[in-house]
């Protein structure tokens, strides 16, 4: 016997009654990793989202589906801020009292938003956009000028040698577990910003960005917890912000640090991401032309 789809939609929610911890949740659905749309939810009384397009918060019951589905993800506050600001709302703590509501389809379908749904949320046409291949080949000779450091391997538990601003050589202890220390077979592109990572006891650590490439990302932060050492995973995602452009991006891929270093200016650490799938990699491409194309290569 097939259950008809508002059924399996029902108990879907009723299910999410039951494990309900009284707390919005916040979630993400992202193009090539760009975030087009920030929803909060919490059962039975909270389902708004906004968007580029829709900055002000819109009533939508369709949002209690929402984590459900395959391609959102779930941000912390900090994470969720940073989106919001990006489009020019400031999140707050409470939900909007009063929003406007929107009628739509039930269950909804997030991977095939209706022309209405679209129009409702201030949404443009996903397309399959590729990036600009000229603007690519600038991207890549940028990267090209300078080669990155390589460290050099080190027993299992020992220290590596690595080259750095600060010093010529400086002793760095890398990954105590089975993986070799980073390797940067991709060279990263300086770029002022932000990193908003989720680390241990569901905190979210907010570092100063200083490279990025699609294979890893270093940040720098005053005062590290111990958290933050060699060999720590992150599940992510990493939400990562750039100061010269409205540019964002949501890589919702876990990460480990491969090695740390403490200098005057903080402790500067590099994550090493898991693998990216295409749209992720080309996203970062979007990022670095949008954030660092003019910046050089580190």
């Amino acid at each position: 016997m097939r259950w008809p789809s508002q059924l399996g939609y029902y108990v879907r929610r009723v299910a999410t009654v039951q494990s309900n911890t009284g707390e919005v949740r916040y979630l993400v659905l992202a193009e090539c990793a760009a975030p087009y749309l920030l929803a909060r939810v919490r059962w039975p009384d909270v389902a708004q989202a906004i968007t580029a397009g829709c900055p002000d918060w819109l009533d939508d019951p369709g949002l209690f589906d929402l984590p459900y589905d395959p391609d959102a993800v779930t941000l912390s506050f900090p994470q969720a801020a940073s989106v919001a600001a990006g489009w020019g709302r400031q999140l707050g703590d409470e939900p909007a009292v009063g929003a406007p509501a929107m009628m739509r389809r039930m269950p909804a379908n997030w991977s095939d938003l209706s022309p209405a749904e679209r129009d409702a949320l201030g949404l443009e046409p996903l397309g399959r956009r590729r990036v600009s291949a000229r603007r690519l080949r600038r991207l890549r000779a940028s990267q090209a000028q300078t080669a990155p450091p390589v460290p050099v391997a080190a027993p299992r538990g020992g220290y590596a040698e690595v080259p750095n601003r600060y010093s010529r050589v400086a002793t760095t202890m890398v990954d105590m577990g089975s993986d070799p220390p980073e390797r940067r077979r991709r060279v990263r592109v300086r770029v002022d910003g932000r990193a908003h990572i989720r680390s241990a006891y569901a905190t979210t650590v907010s570092a100063a960005l200083v490279d990025l490439s699609e294979g890893g990302v270093r940040c720098v932060l005053p005062d590290a917890p111990e958290a933050f050492a060699p060999g720590v995973r992150f599940d992510g995602p990493f939400l990562l912000e750039a100061e010269v452009a409205t540019s964002r991006i949501c890589l919702a891929v876990p990460g480990w640090i491969r090695w740390s270093q403490g200098s005057r200016a903080g402790t500067h650490f590099g994550v090493a991401f898991g693998d990216l799938d295409d749209r992720q990699a080309e996203g970062v491409q979007r990022f670095l032309i949008a954030a660092g194309g003019r910046r050089g290569s580190r």
